[in-house]
Parts: C-alpha cells; sequence; structure tokens
C-alpha cells in the first residue's frame, strides 16, 4: 500500500493521538536537555510509555479510585519535594511530569485531552526558565511546531467527539486545509512574537522570574583548595564565559597560539593542612561590602594607580550564573570596571583585584581596563624593603627544599641577606624546580592521614594537579621570605577567530600564585608543567575542534543577539524615537509595589485562599445533602428555557426547517424530564441521557434519527431542504410520544414534578 493511500485512510483520532504523543516527547526532552538532567528524561520517558500503552493506547481509563489515589500521592510527594529545595523550575516540572502521567491514566473527554496540552506546554515554559543556550531554543521550536500540530488535530478531534463518526477520516482536502492552517498560524505567531521581541523592552519582570527560574551555572571555579580530596578534576568543555580583549585603539587583539589570560577569581592567604582561605580581609558578610551601582558605572581605585596607561581592555559575558553572591573574574592589574546595561550590585576590592556581585543572576556583562606588569620593567631601589610575609605553619621539609633550590640557583635564601631586586629570580628558580622534577595528573589521591598535604606531594607522591603546584610554590616562597598567595580562577587561551573572541570553559579552572617581587608590584607564577598545562588548556586543532567552534559560534550569536537583546541593542537598531509606551515604567512601577507589599500580599492571599476552601466545602456538603430539591430546581430552569426557545425559535441553525426538528426535540426531552441545556451539543447530550431514554426505545430512536439529520444539514453544508425527510423525522418523534409507554413517562413525570 502506498505512503499516501495510508494518510488517505487515516482517522481523526488517531492522527491527534500521534500528535499528543509527540508533542509530549518533545516537551520532556526539551526540559530534559535545557536541565541537564538525564535521569529525569529517562524516569518521565519510562511512566509516559508505560502509561500511553497501558491505557491510552487501547482506551482502557485507570478507575477514578486508583486515580485520585495516585493524584493524592503526587501531591505529597510535590509538597515533600518543596520543603526540601524550595519552590523552582525543577521542582515544579516534576510535579508536572507526575500530573502527566496521572493524566494520561484518564483520558476520557476531550477536556481531559486539552488538559494534557496544556501540561506539555508548562513543561516548555519550564525550560525555557531553566536555560537560554542555543540547544534549548532550537527545541523550543521543534517542540512549538508539535504543539501547534496538536491543538490544531485537537480540535478536528473535538468536533468528531460532538457528534461526528467516531472513525471520521483525514482526506486529501482536509490535509491541505490543514497544513494551510498550521502554516498561516505558525508565521502569525512569528510576526507577532518578532514585534514583540523587537519592540518591547527587556527585563520586564526579570527580578520575579530569574529569582524562581534562574539557569544554573555551571563551573569548575571554587573560592577555596582542599588539597587531598579524591576523584578526578572536572574536565567539562561546558562554556562558562566570552572573552573580547581589545588594545587602546580598539583593535581586537586576541590571537591563537598566544600567552594565556589569567583571570583572577579569589584570593586565598590562609593556609592550614593542605586547605588554602580567603584571608581576613574578605571574610566579611557580603551585605556589608556591596552596593547598588546603575547601568554603565565606572569602579576605578582609590590609590596611586595611573588609570591613563592601562594596556588593554577585556569585555566579558558570563554566560548563566546563579543568584547571590558570584566572582567576576578579571586580569591582574585592574585599574578601571564597567558595569554592563543593567544595574548590579558589586562588592570590590582594588588591591587585591577582587569583584563580587550580588543579587539576581542570569548573563552578566562586564569591562574591565588593566595594567600588563608582566612586560613592564620595574625599577628597584638599593634600600627597598619588601613586605613581611603572612605568618604560615610551614613543614620545615618545604623550607629545606626551597633553600636548597635557591642556593643551587647561586641566591642567598636568606631573606635578611637577600636584596630584593633577587626575590624574581629566587622564586623562578622555584617555579623552574616544580615544573621539572614533578608529574602533573588529574587523578587527586587522598592524602594519608596526619599528613601535611603539600609535604606529601613534595616527598612522597611526587605528582598531582595544578591546586598543589600553587601551593607548594607559595608556601616554598613565603618560607624564604617572598610575600605570596594562591590564585584561583580561569585560563582564556582558546581563541575563536570567527566570533574574535576567547571562550572560557569550565575545564579552564586553574590555580597559580601570585608573588610580590617589588614593593607593590605583584606577578604571576605557575608552576604546573608547561607540556601538561598545554594539554588541559589550549585545544588541539583538528576537524571536531572546527565543529566544535562552528557551534560555538552560532552559541555565542544567540546569546549576544537574542538572549543578550536589550534596551540599548533596540535603540541602536530602531533609533531613540522608538518608545515603549510606558511599559517599563508600569513594570518597575508594578514590580516596586509588590516587593514593597510582599508580606501583606501573601498575608491576604492566604485569607481568601482559606475563604475560598470553606466557603467551597460548606456549599458542596449542602449540595450533596440536598441533591434531589437542586436537580428539580434544575429541571425546572431546564423546562423554562426550552419553552422560552421553542417559542422565540431559538437553535443553532439558521434555517426554519431546522429549527422546527430542534423544537420538536427540546419539547420531547423536556416532556421525560431530560432537557437538553443551550450549550450542550445534541449528541452529546442524547449519550449522557441514553439511560434515561433505554425505557422509550420509540422516541430513542427517533431522537437519534434526528440528530443525525440535524449534524448532516450542520456539517455536510447541505443548501436545498428536504421537506419529506424533515416531515418524516417529526412525524416519528411525534408517533413516539404517543405510544402508552412514553405517556405512562410523561404521567410519571408530571406527578413528580406536582409533588
Amino acid at each position: 500500500m502506498s505512503r499516501r493511500s495510508k494518510a488517505s485512510r487515516q482517522t481523526v483520532v488517531g492522527a491527534f493521538r500521534r500528535a499528543m504523543f509527540w508533542a509530549i516527547i518533545g516537551a520532556v526532552v526539551s526540559f530534559s536537555v535545557a536541565d541537564a538532567n538525564p535521569v529525569y528524561m529517562l524516569l518521565t520517558l519510562i511512566s509516559v510509555l508505560g502509561c500511553w500503552f497501558g491505557s491510552v493506547r487501547p482506551a482502557r481509563p485507570a478507575p477514578r479510585i486508583a486515580i485520585n489515589t495516585v493524584l493524592l500521592l503526587v501531591i505529597a510527594i510535590a509538597a515533600v519535594e518543596i520543603l526540601r529545595v524550595g519552590v523552582g523550575v525543577s521542582a515544579f516540572a516534576v510535579f508536572t511530569a507526575l500530573l502527566l502521567s496521572v493524566k494520561l491514566l484518564d483520558l476520557r473527554t476531550a477536556r481531559d485531552d486539552a488538559q494534557v496540552l496544556v501540561l506539555c506546554l508548562s513543561v516548555l515554559v519550564a525550560a525555557v526558565l531553566t536555560s537560554n543556550n542555543f540547544i534549548t531554543g532550537l527545541l523550543m521550536l521543534v517542540e512549538s511546531v508539535l504543539l501547534l500540530r496538536a491543538f490544531v488535530l485537537f480540535q478536528l478531534h473535538n468536533v468528531v467527539s460532538m457528534g461526528a463518526p467516531r472513525r471520521a477520516r483525514i482526506t486529501k482536502p482536509v490535509r491541505v486545509d490543514m497544513r494551510s492552517m498550521l502554516v498561516a498560524t505558525g508565521f502569525a505567531c512569528i510576526l507577532i512574537g518578532g514585534i514583540i521581541f523587537v519592540v518591547l523592552p527587556r527585563n520586564i519582570g526579570g527580578p520575579g522570574f530569574d529569582q524562581w527560574g534562574g539557569s544554573r551555572s555551571v563551573s569548575g571555579f571554587s573560592d577555596s583548595v582542599d588539597l587531598g580530596r579524591p576523584g578526578m578534576i572536572s574536565m567539562s568543555t561546558k562554556p562558562v564565559l566570552d572573552l573580547t580583549l581589545t588594545d587602546r585603539n580598539g583593535m581586537n587583539i586576541g590571537a591563537e597560539n598566544t600567552t594565556p589570560i589569567y583571570l583572577r577569581g579569589a584570593v586565598l592567604e590562609q593556609y592550614q593542612q593542605g586547605k588554602w582561605r580567603r584571608g581576613s580581609a574578605m571574610d566579611m558578610p557580603m551585605a556589608e561590602r556591596t552596593q547598588l551601582y546603575p547601568p554603565n558605572s565606572t569602579l576605578k581605585p582609590r590609590n596611586s594607580f595611573d588609570n591613563s596607561t592601562w594596556d588593554q581592555q577585556c569585555e566579558l559575558t558570563m554566560r548563566s550564573v546563579n543568584d547571590g553572591p558570584v566572582y567576576l573574574f578579571a586580569p591582574w592589574r585592574t585599574v578601571e570596571f564597567r558595569i554592563g546595561d543593567r544595574p548590579m550590585r558589586i562588592g570590590f576590592d582594588f588591591e587585591p583585584g577582587l569583584f563580587l556581585k550580588d543579587g539576581i543572576g542570569g548573563t552578566i556583562t562586564y569591562t574591565v581596563r588593566s595594567v600588563n606588569d608582566e612586560f613592564r620593567s620595574v625599577t628597584i631601589s638599593g634600600d627597598a624593603q619588601r613586605r613581611a610575609v603572612t605568618p604560615t605553619q610551614i613543614e620545615p621539609e618545604i623550607a629545606q627544599l626551597a633553600r636548597e633550590v635557591i642556593e643551587q640557583g647561586g641566591i642567598d635564601p636568606d631573606p635578611e641577606a637577600r636584596s630584593v631586586r633577587d626575590d624574581s629570580s629566587a622564586i623562578r628558580l622555584l617555579e623552574t624546580h616544580l615544573r621539572t622534577q614533578y608529574q602533573y595528573t588529574l587523578d587527586a589521591q587522598p592524602v594519608p592521614r596526619g599528613e601535611d598535604a603539600t609535604r606529601w606531594f613534595l616527598f612522597e607522591r611526587r605528582m598531582g594537579h595544578c591546586e598543589y603546584y600553587a601551593s607548594a610554590l607559595t608556601l616554598m616562597a613565603r618560607s624564604v621570605g617572598i610575600p605570596a598567595r594562591v590564585v584561583t580562577g580561569y585560563i582564556a587561551s582558546d581563541f575563536n577567530p570567527v566570533t574574535g573572541q576567547y571562550v572560557v570553559r569550565e575545564s579552564n579552572a586553574h590555580a597559580w600564585v601570585e608573588a610580590e617581587v617589588a614593593p607593590g608590584y605583584w606577578r604571576t607564577f605557575d608552576g604546573t608543567p608547561p607540556s601538561d598545562f598545554h594539554d588541559i588548556h589550549v585545544p588541539d586543532p583538528g576537524l571536531m575542534r572546527s565543529i566544535s567552534r562552528m557551534y560555538e559560534s552560532i552559541e555565542y550569536l544567540w546569546i549576544r543577539g537574542v538572549v543578550g537583546y536589550d534596551s540599548d541593542t533596540r535603540e541602536r537598531i530602531m533609533g531613540n524615537g522608538i518608545g515603549d509606551l510606558g511599559i517599563s515604567r508600569l513594570a518597575d512601577n508594578l514590580l516596586d509595589r509588590l516587593a514593597a507589599g510582599r508580606a501583606k500580599l501573601i498575608s491576604r492571599a492566604t485569607i481568601v485562599a482559606m475563604i475560598v476552601f470553606v466557603v467551597t466545602l460548606f456549599l458542596g456538603i449542602v449540595v450533596m445533602r440536598y441533591q434531589r430539591v437542586f436537580v428539580l430546581l434544575k429541571q425546572l430552569w431546564h423546562r423554562l428555557i426550552a419553552r422560552l426557545s421553542a417559542s422565540l425559535r431559538i437553535g443553532p441553525l439558521s434555517d426554519q426547517e431546522s429549527q422546527r426538528v430542534e423544537r420538536e426535540i427540546q419539547l420531547a426531552l423536556t416532556k421525560v424530564g431530560a432537557p437538553r441545556p443551550m450549550w450542550q451539543p445534541l449528541k452529546t447530550h442524547l449519550r449522557e441521557s441514553s439511560q434515561q431514554l433505554s425505557e422509550l426505545p420509540d422516541l430513542q430512536e427517533a431522537l437519534r434519527r434526528a440528530s443525525e439529520w440535524l449534524y448532516q444539514r450542520r456539517f455536510s453544508g447541505a443548501s436545498d431542504p428536504d421537506d419529506a425527510q424533515m416531515r418524516g423525522v417529526i412525524e416519528a418523534i411525534r408517533r413516539s410520544e404517543k405510544s402508552p409507554v412514553t405517556r405512562s413517562r410523561h404521567k410519571s413525570q408530571s406527578n413528580s414534578m406536582t409533588k
């Protein structure tokens, strides 16, 4: 059988079920990729497939009592999850997936199908709130097409469930019309969405949604060092930030195979038993050293630095950071820090070169200008005095090794006898010793109990990762009187010539040493072996690398052009004359009012919810207690509406013949105590009233014929009235009403109403 003939025999119900199935799968995959959660995808897909092939496909809904029991269990699981991790996108997605599985066990009406599609849309929204990368955007586009097709087929399926034959086929004209509808609707959505995206400002509602959703950052950086933790160092290639390097003339000076750029994050000065921590100056609470700065603010140090002699400018974009305190990375020595186009709460200290952000996360852009002391000559006077080193408990063997290495290089290890001018050469000897006498490994072995981690690395294992090298070099330098500190951050060495930027990945997290080689001049030293350093931080060229760079270029354009689109970009594209009709001001005022009265709003919402719950519970008890009274009132109301409809000739069809038939149907149903509400489709009402009409088979058959005639007139588009058929339908209804059984039923109904 050809593919076209198979498609022509496809039923509306089957097509809708398949469209709904793929919409569910697309929504689950979209969120799993956005959340980087394969466990969620595996468990949800197993649950969905089990419910689909166990209940949906064979059309066997689960018993109501089982569904209600599972629903209570789902609510309990959601409550426990919220109490454990709080309200967030992941908890919401888990709860939605559980609801989706429960709903697949209870597909009985068209409303149930619509609820499944709404749940799929909710999962898609959760994916958008979780991640803003290019893959998520691509999956969102595919899922939007799947959902749109499912919604269109749902409308056809809804018509079928209201009265058309259950085995209705999708013919070629229907397929053509459906494709035209999909194309037209998709084009309209893209056009309207594009206009909204370009015209409206960004970040409306950002504080609320960012706190609730919040993309999770992926980072190998740490502001502490714990030597001896077992495991493997992460080698994830996920991008963390992008760096554009320019000179004073604005020319891009980034290039491949050049000296790596050290981006500092945290400065660690306190050492104890293999653990490096921040200095006491940075142990103050974050709230005491942060301040909110407006967009495009410029921060400069209040010291003797000559800000006009900066050498290079770095524009950095951190792709996704968490809410709360986050380190902002910058090269040494920063003399100017410029905030991007969104306000930021910043805490900074230019002397150690530390910058921290607090508040809402997301994509962050900032610019730093720095002085590169590595390529500048330092003039040291003969009477220069080095500062005192940070008091540190150093193993005697480490200090002895440092003295031996420096003595072998022809330099006096005694800081009292050694000139400050020789400090740079002395620490360079220590750096060379570590690079040549030790091996690099990513396998972190646990340190034996009671051992100092750095001593164990230097004298027993003789291999380790960058943190061991940084710790050893710092302690050896301090043991001979040279001020030194451990610095953690990232290495920028992967240059993309397509975008003109360095791509910094999670695997580029690194630890190195800064030493004061002259009063006020700190230089970078790295004891990691150069060959191993290159293998880890500098990617080798090849086919896979070219493909990876191509994707990263697309990802960068997506981040800057779509995710990073803001009001400034809009003004550059459309000019300053394009306003936002006061939407930004309205949104800001609304958010300020919500923030100011948050506690009051929560208390009022709680009170209203309790009142609604109590009133609803009371009304439910009343309805259950006096159910018979409400049934009688409902019947009286329907009889009144039916008589008004009959007298005014109100009906869904415009021609006189159809109105006559529908009036006869309404009167017949009213006489047997089963009047049809005006909002309910006729065939749906007859199907729900089949038990009442089963005692009147003649009337039931006559009403069935009448409904078929009405639906044929409505859906076939016939314009020529068939008077003979219409009169036959009316006569059949009237004959059935004259039967003894029907008359007895009429009499009993009248007596019950009279009583």
